[in-house]
């Protein structure tokens, strides 16, 4: 049964990241004028293997958050995709919301662009939850 779940957590995972690469190259298009519009000393050149690392990163935070809500499946309350939205909702405002509002006070990255990345962050986050809670249905992990 540990395996099982196991293996569940790290298929949802995978999902989790893959989608939220999918996403987060969408938005990246759709605003990419938000990017293009303000101070360039603030970003990084997008040169040689970047899409690698950003597979390798979106992978990464897929499987942190699959195996986050793993661990605290049973004290999530509802059931299925509610429960994963309802994680998906907890982990942007606990762990996205805070460092953005951060980024808006210490950093000269315009309102705008945090505003479209607090409100993007939510949208990829409970999508991300809705996979999770799709995916990983378990009593114990």
């Amino acid at each position: 049964m540990v395996k099982q779940n196991q293996v569940k957590i790290f298929q949802a995972g995978i999902l989790a990241g893959i989608v939220l690469l999918v996403l987060n190259s969408i938005e990246g298009w759709i605003f990419n004028s938000q990017y293009l519009n303000s101070d360039p000393a603030l970003w990084k050149e997008m040169a040689g293997n970047w899409w690698l690392y950003l597979l390798a990163f979106n992978l990464v935070v897929g499987l942190i958050l699959a195996l986050v809500y793993g661990v605290l499946h049973d004290g999530i309350p509802d059931k299925g995709i509610k429960k994963g939205i309802q994680f998906a909702f907890w982990i942007w405002l606990v762990g996205s919301v805070p460092g953005l509002l951060m980024t808006i006070i210490t950093m000269a990255v315009p309102a705008e662009l945090v505003v479209i990345w607090i409100v993007s962050n939510l949208f990829n986050l409970l999508i991300a939850g809705v996979i999770l809670g799709s995916v990983v249905k378990f009593k114990n992990v």
